[in-house]
């Protein structure tokens, strides 16, 4: 819900007028736990960006802008594990959407970080709060996982 209110706050400030894009950013945060293999957990975190682009109202049969594009600038803080390490980013499926699996990092680092770049309609389905969105660590012998976390970003008026 607040992904929408966002939106359409960003959509309400546009005026009649066509806009080039409408732009807001989440922060993501995930609690890796241990599953098997260790007993220590890791920390995931980043922002995730959404940028849409095209009119700036909604028509009655769409959801969403079809343009755009989402950026998940994220870290991997992990513990000492054995073997190369690889880490996901996972979607569930949704009822008008198939899962999605992509890759964060293949042979990672126990401090890691980069930049993911994903559609619109993957940023949306990860900054809705009970979205599925899970990050899976892997090594040979142990794996972490956590479920994703939104909080909010909140523009301060200067």
């Amino acid at each position: 819900m607040l992904v929408v209110a966002l939106f359409a706050a960003a959509i309400a400030c546009a005026g009649a007028t066509a806009v080039a894009a409408a732009i807001y950013s989440v922060n993501v945060h995930a609690r890796l736990a241990p599953v098997a293999g260790t007993t220590a957990a890791g920390q995931f975190g980043g922002t995730l960006t959404v940028v849409f682009s095209g009119p700036n109202r909604f028509e009655p049969s769409d959801n969403f802008p079809q343009s755009g594009y989402s950026t998940l600038r994220w870290q991997l803080s992990l513990p000492a594990l054995h073997g190369p390490i690889s880490a996901l980013l996972r979607l569930h499926a949704t009822k008008s959407a198939a899962p999605v699996a992509r890759m964060l990092c293949g042979r990672c680092l126990m401090a890691a970080n980069g930049t993911l770049k994903l559609t619109v309609d993957q940023g949306l389905r990860i900054a809705t709060s009970g979205s599925g969105a899970v990050i899976v660590v892997r090594t040979p012998s142990a794996t972490l996982r956590g479920p994703v976390k939104v909080s909010p970003q909140v523009p301060v008026a200067q």
